[in-house]
């Protein structure tokens, strides 16, 4: 199974963009939880640490998609180099504000507003370096998903684990050093990049794609998803009297996830991608059912090995669906504004999940992730790719 992720990593240059793009992408993990134990440590306020977050997270996905544009007109490297640099004068103005409220604010909206689209950027590469080879892109695009559940598995411990050990400001620091890094080491590898595409009157925004506007809707079926079941799970331990289960149970999540990834993206499917789309969504909503009845914590957590390993073969295949969707001139943009959709999806599903498990209790609010599943099978059925000049491509 892996002898598929050695040939793609074998490909010129992709070790190297995939690597500091890793680098780069640590940050996503790292930023937001470090905030919210910053702000609350130093404040004592989670009401405060919790608007910040948000902050952050609303001023990403909206600038996500700028920034991608810009990239996609101007190219990756002075770009990158340039969001680096703006996003970690963001994080320093935060940690200088001392803990004044508007420079906090201003702190975290800059940070997030230019926070690097990486995971955008190295899939854009990859549809770059790839073009010729439909089965081997897909691969890689499975390889990045799964370096994905990997960054979002140990982001969140490391930075726990750094805030209590060296202080509440040294996740920040490092993230800071992460990113610009990370992005220093992309933006010089310039013989992988895509190349630049001014925009003209043809291209216009990539939402005016036919069927790119559902992608968005697609990605926050899925972010309502993960904000909903990951909110409920941390309710559900402390009902039980079990808080520390929570990192058990979402880490097998998180690491089924990646199995299941690793099944699926090495094999080459005939079925056309919508399809796939379809069938992977739907599996995942009736994976995710048992949780509405579970009364466990050891209940649970199986629940979430089964439901996780449906996770990434989900996502790869929207990623793939949305490449498909449009020209290289807007790829970048059009793969931001999936990501996009999936971060304001998931704090939504957050929220949602909070008031429910309040309101009724966790069983009912183990529903939500459940219909975000199915609203992304029922979205996918309506998004047709556009037909490809090459043959065999599916």
């Amino acid at each position: 199974m892996l002898s598929s992720y050695r040939e793609v990593l074998r490909t010129p240059g992709a070790a190297r963009f995939t690597g500091a793009a890793f680098i780069a992408r640590l940050p996503l993990a790292i930023a937001m939880l470090a905030i919210v134990l910053y702000v609350a440590g130093t404040t004592g306020s989670y009401a405060q640490a919790g608007a910040l977050a948000a902050a952050f997270q609303v001023a990403y996905a909206a600038g996500a998609v700028v920034s991608s544009r810009i990239i996609d007109r101007r190219g990756q490297a002075t770009t990158l180099i340039a969001l680096s640099l703006l996003y970690s004068a963001g994080l320093l103005v935060f940690l200088l504000s001392h803990d004044v409220l508007l420079l906090q604010v201003i702190g975290v909206v800059l940070a997030g507003a230019t926070q690097p689209p990486i995971g955008a950027v190295v899939r854009a590469r990859w549809a770059h370096v790839l073009a010729a080879d439909p089965d081997r892109k897909r691969t890689a695009f499975a390889w990045e998903s799964i370096l994905d559940e990997l960054i979002f598995t140990i982001g969140p411990l490391f930075t726990a684990t750094i805030a209590v050990r060296v202080g509440l400001s040294a996740p920040l620091i490092i993230a800071m050093v992460l990113m610009t890094g990370g992005c220093l080491w992309l933006a010089a590898q310039r013989s992988t990049a895509p190349a630049r595409h001014p925009r003209t009157e043809s291209h216009g925004s990539a939402l005016r794609q036919p069927g790119l506007w559902l992608m968005p809707l697609i990605g926050a079926g899925f972010g309502w998803l993960f904000g909903s079941y990951e909110v409920t799970v941390v309710a559900f331990s402390e009902q039980a009297g079990m808080p520390g289960a929570t990192g058990i149970i979402l880490g097998l999540w998180a690491a089924c996830s990646g199995i299941g990834g690793l099944w699926f993206g090495h094999r080459a499917w005939s079925m056309p991608l919508q399809r796939q789309l379809v069938i992977t969504s739907t599996i995942l909503g009736f994976a995710l059912i048992p949780a509405v009845l579970v009364r466990s914590v050891p209940a649970l957590a199986l629940t979430s090995i089964l439901a996780g390993v449906a996770i990434a073969p989900s996502l790869i295949t929207t990623y793939a669906l949305t490449e498909r969707l449009v020209a290289p001139a807007l790829l970048t943009e059009s793969l931001t504004w999936t990501n996009s959709g999936m971060i304001l999806g998931y704090a939504a599903g957050t929220a949602l999940a909070g008031v429910l498990i309040d309101a009724v209790g966790t069983s009912a609010s183990f529903v939500l992730p459940v219909l975000g599943a199915w609203s992304a099978a029922l979205l996918a059925t309506r998004a047709t790719p556009r037909p490809e000049p090459s043959p065999g491509l599916r």
